[in-house]
């Protein structure tokens, strides 16, 4: 647990170091909240704070995981660490946990952020009926953005082309999920395939926690969300081990 919160202060003081990570954190949030709070400002207040107010911040939530997931791992192979933190006695799976909590918490705070500029600048009522439940989602929320955080580092490790995948997967990412707009305008098959996406069942908690929903509503959606991030975070433990297995094998721990 030590080096975990040694590794997540580490990489918080390296993150906000870098111009582009303050840009995420700072400045993107305000204009993420501010575009959405233009779009839906003439919606019904359901619809402005399910994504508005809620949807802005996952938005940027799910930005600053996606990119400081690629960008560490790919950024400790241009400087030639990466092997160090592979052979250290704690762990790589632990180091690399810590350096995704450490982006997790300036993720957190974009999400607050963005969610702090929709409520001043737009001054619109926001609407909440179900205010433990929301509670709950937006903590299962960052645990799930975890487990996926650790899947996309791990997959990022041995991958060749982090700087196009990170910037491939971010948009479809917010369009599949629902964080701008109801997936339920989506074709159908997209519609299956965000079932198997967290931040889909985050969104839909969300959804329950501001319109009011029944019991067995919250519960289904509540164990949804907590399945899928248990598979995440069995899917990342068996792909770093895999990924200890190939490095070790074919070498390719640093080849670009």
């Amino acid at each position: 647990m030590r080096a975990v919160i040694t590794s997540a202060i580490v990489q918080m003081k390296q993150s906000i170091a870098r111009p582009m990570f303050r840009f995420c954190v700072f400045l993107e949030p305000i204009f993420a909240g501010f575009l959405l709070g233009m779009i839906y400002k003439n919606k019904s207040i359901s619809d402005f704070t399910l994504y508005a107010f809620i949807g802005s911040g996952m938005t940027t939530f799910w930005s600053s995981i996606c990119f400081s997931s690629a960008s560490d791992i790919d950024r400790e192979k241009w400087v030639g660490t990466l092997p160090i933190l592979f052979t250290a006695p704690i762990g790589f799976k632990t180091i690399v946990l810590g350096k995704i909590l450490g982006n997790t918490i300036w993720g957190v705070v974009s999400f607050f952020i963005s969610m702090f500029v929709v409520g001043v600048v737009f001054a619109l009522p926001i609407k909440f009926l179900n205010i433990p439940y929301l509670i709950l989602i937006i903590l299962l929320t960052i645990l799930s953005m975890v487990a996926l955080a650790l899947i996309l580092s791990g997959l990022f490790t041995i991958s060749r082309k982090i700087r196009i995948l990170m910037n491939f997967i971010e948009y479809p990412m917010t369009i599949l999920s629902g964080m701008v707009f109801p997936i339920s305008i989506l074709p159908q098959p997209l519609q299956w395939l965000s079932m198997i996406l967290s931040p889909s069942w985050a969104m839909k908690g969300f959804e329950l926690a501001i319109n009011g929903g029944t019991s067995a509503e919250m519960i289904q959606n509540t164990l949804g969300l907590s399945i899928i991030t248990v598979i995440y975070f069995v899917l990342s433990y068996y792909i770093f081990e895999r990924i200890d297995a190939l490095c070790r094998i074919n070498a390719s721990l640093e080849v670009f």
